[in-house]
């Protein structure tokens, strides 16, 4: 049993040795080709956290000029391996020269062809991580492993379309296989909707209101009513959203009541979708929240509201899906996923996707939200 363990502990340390030897060789690329972005001291942090799987965390401080005036304490975790900070700054030091001395001046090399062609650091870490996925938040760099239970996407990159006009579609063999949709808020202000119809728009998702994310009240858009009417009376396929901020089920409810309430009279053809955002604000209230609360939040909404017959789905972005919620306890509702570059970088399935904030469309004055849709929605659905 000890050598089984002294076994263990060993191959942990000599993964986690192989993942800073990376790291040091694309450090070790500021030497060679004087790249200014390239960070100028690394501190690593490698968190293993047994939470629905392993969860690997690193953090990267880039301030090129001038150094920490006290030495923090950093220590990087593999079960039961723990690195001090003096012992990553030997081992950083110990890769890169041997990166710049042995065989891993092939790697070297590639490595800088690729930053000299424009490439950035997190897509060649993205590609040197394949079974991960890699998330920049707040400066933390996450590496989160492949969720292998949750259902996967199968979009190929190569069949995002984009046009001149900034519009996306998804094609294969020439044919557009998705629909093009908007979503609007009283932000677009008065819109003619006979204008937007006129401009190929197929749908629209229409926010119904917010809960506000420092005193707690629900809100409705004042442009709730005028945009679901004007959509509807021209023809337009609509769904709605709301932006929530409950702080635990019996809120959540509450949101899921106010919608359902605002929604008599209106037939949807697309979800209620749930707007799960992180709100970068000190005195946000749901700040402190955890996955599990959160992802039990988002539950009793969606399920009030398939109750109530319509089809309930999910809102948010990479760190909505990936640090906020659980997902694999959310994996029976649709996704609208939100990602603003192509091609993107999310392997989870969602049916709807958010490629731009600044669209234009005919009839209204400003920029707009612009999606395309992969599924048919329909009555009943």
């Amino acid at each position: 049993m000890e050598n089984k363990e002294k076994m263990r502990k060993k191959s942990s340390r000599s993964r986690l040795q192989k993942r800073m030897r990376i790291l040091a060789v694309i450090t070790s690329l500021s030497v060679i080709i004087t790249f200014t972005t390239i960070v100028a001291s690394i501190c690593v942090c490698f968190s293993f956290k047994k939470q629905y799987g392993e969860r690997e965390v690193f953090a990267e401080e880039t301030d090129q000029r001038e150094e920490p005036e006290e030495e923090q304490a950093v220590e990087a975790f593999s079960d039961e391996v723990v690195y001090t900070q003096e012992e990553v700054d030997s081992m950083l030091t110990t890769a890169v020269t041997n990166a710049i001395d042995s065989a891993d001046s092939e790697l070297l090399q590639i490595l800088r062809g690729r930053l000299e062609n424009g490439e950035g650091t997190m897509t060649i870490l993205r590609d040197l991580y394949p079974d991960h996925v890699v998330m920049l938040d707040s400066g933390q760099y996450y590496f989160l492993p492949l969720q292998e239970d949750l259902a996967m996407n199968t979009y190929i990159d190569e069949n995002f379309v984009p046009a001149e006009n900034g519009f996306v579609s998804y094609q294969k063999d020439g044919e557009v296989l998705t629909k093009k949709g908007i979503d609007v808020s009283k932000y677009q202000g008065e819109i003619d909707w006979e204008a937007v119809k006129n401009d190929g728009i197929d749908y629209a998702i229409i926010r119904v209101g917010i809960r506000g994310y420092s005193e707690g009240g629900i809100l409705e858009d004042e442009f709730f009513r005028q945009n679901i009417e004007g959509a509807i009376a021209n023809e337009i396929p609509v769904g709605v959203y709301f932006f929530t901020q409950a702080l635990n089920e019996e809120e959540a409810l509450e949101e899921a009541n106010f919608v359902i309430g605002m929604l008599q009279g209106y037939q949807l053809t697309y979800p209620v979708y749930l707007d799960i955002e992180d709100v970068k604000k000190e005195n946000c209230r749901t700040n402190n929240l955890t996955v599990e609360e959160r992802t039990n939040n988002a539950k009793v909404f969606l399920e009030a509201v398939r109750e109530a017959g319509y089809q309930p789905a999910l809102y948010g972005n990479m760190k909505s899906f990936l640090l906020m919620l659980d997902l694999a306890s959310l994996e029976q509702y649709d996704k609208w996923f939100a990602g603003y570059t192509l091609p993107i970088y999310y392997p989870y399935e969602y049916k709807m996707l958010q490629y731009s904030e600044k669209g234009k469309v005919a009839g209204i004055p400003g920029q707009v939200d612009i999606n395309i849709c992969f599924k048919e929605y329909g009555d009943g659905e």
